[in-house]
């Protein structure tokens, strides 16, 4: 239920996060013409062009940067005006926006799925929306207001947020089957030798020590998945979390590079904002991970 909307705002919205009007059409369930006239009548009402469209592409002009922002914010605050008019009436609803990092789902002490189970068994109205993105882009969308709560490696902790330990997630070094190293005996692999071959590494958590002196060429990743193909190639070497790089092992396709200075933990945080007054599906999302991973931990 929408107790406060503006239908050229949504769209207006919608249009910007979707990249243009053709994927917007999906996310908004309307033609192309219709949120073009949506569109038109925004810039009508306001008395300026919010966005450039045509054969040159979609994208925003500078007032319309400004009104995104404005816009977004506005949404924002009518959906959490909403959820505090209904939750008088004992609903759980509003939109519970969760964050994480990928290839979390493996993780044996992180039960997400389950707590998502116990979460929506409950009665409810809530609008659930989860993000995959590195700990650097969940920070900013938390202290921002974009997401509810958010669970990560946070290495660089914030005194805007709020954090409770859940897990940690263990790393090795691992190379493919088509590596240099692959039929290498344990005792001929040593930190020198492991220096000579090139890395990929997350461009949010380099975990791999300096003293390796990885050469060139070098390559970074945004996600698990691709620093597994790039594992695979037989090009680099690269650091993965033990649960995610079982796949491979199973299928004799990575092997792991087993020296004691090349082990890594991770320890994984739900993330709050310590300012906000957690709505109710918040705090009960909260509740049930933390009633789980403590479970786990006895």
């Amino acid at each position: 239920m929408k107790l406060l909307r503006n239908t050229l705002l949504e769209t207006f919205v919608s249009v910007v996060e979707c990249g243009g009007f053709s994927d917007a059409q999906f996310a908004l369930g309307i033609t192309q013409s219709a949120i073009s006239i949506r569109i038109r009548d925004l810039e009508t009402a306001l008395g300026y062009r919010v966005c450039e469209r045509g054969r040159g592409g979609f994208r925003l002009t500078e007032r319309g940067e400004v009104a995104y922002e404005k816009a977004r914010d506005i949404l924002r605050s009518a959906r959490d005006f909403d959820a505090e008019l209904l939750e008088l009436r004992n609903a759980v609803t509003g939109v519970l926006r969760i964050g994480v990092v990928d290839a979390v789902s493996s993780l044996p002490n992180l039960p997400i799925v389950k707590t998502l189970k116990k979460f929506l068994s409950r009665p409810n109205e809530v609008q659930l929306e989860i993000v995959v993105a590195s700990p650097t882009q969940l920070t900013q969308d938390l202290i921002s207001g974009d997401l509810s709560v958010a669970i990560a490696p946070f290495r660089n902790q914030v005194a805007d947020l709020s954090y409770t330990t859940l897990c940690e997630e263990d790393h090795r070094l691992y190379c493919g089957v088509a590596h240099p190293l692959f039929e290498v005996a344990n005792q001929g692999v040593g930190l020198d030798r492991i220096a000579r071959y090139p890395l990929c590494q997350r461009s949010y958590d380099i975990m791999v020590p300096a003293d390796l002196g990885a050469p060139e060429p070098r390559a970074t990743v945004a996600n698990m998945e691709a620093m597994a193909m790039l594992i695979e190639s037989g090009h680099y070497l690269g650091a993965l979390p033990v649960h995610f790089a079982q796949r491979w092992l199973a299928q004799d396709q990575f092997r792991e590079l087993d020296h004691p200075g090349l082990r890594w933990c991770s320890t994984f945080s739900l993330a709050t904002r310590r300012s906000q007054v957690q709505r109710r599906a918040v705090e009960l999302f909260v509740e049930d991970i933390l009633e789980l991973t403590q479970g786990r931990r006895q």
